[in-house]
C-alpha cells in the first residue's frame, strides 16, 4: 500500500508531488481532478463526521 500522504483522499489514487494541493479543512492531499468537486465536499464531510464517532465530552 502506498503512503497515505501520496494518495488523494477523495479518489484514493496515487498522486505526484507537483499535482496536488492540501484540503484546508482535513489537511489531506487532494488531486487536481478532485479539487473543488462535490465528491471532495462529500468525502470531507464524511471524514469530519467520523471524528466524533463514539466520543462524548466529559465536561457536559
Amino acid at each position: 500500500m502506498e503512503a497515505f500522504s501520496k494518495m488523494c483522499f477523495v479518489c484514493k489514487k496515487n498522486i505526484a508531488n507537483s499535482t496536488y494541493q492540501l484540503n484546508s479543512k482535513v489537511n489531506l492531499p487532494v488531486c487536481n481532478l478532485c479539487k473543488g468537486t462535490d465528491k471532495e465536499k462529500i468525502t470531507e464531510d464524511e471524514y469530519l463526521d467520523s471524528l466524533a464517532d463514539d466520543l462524548v465530552c466529559g465536561c457536559i
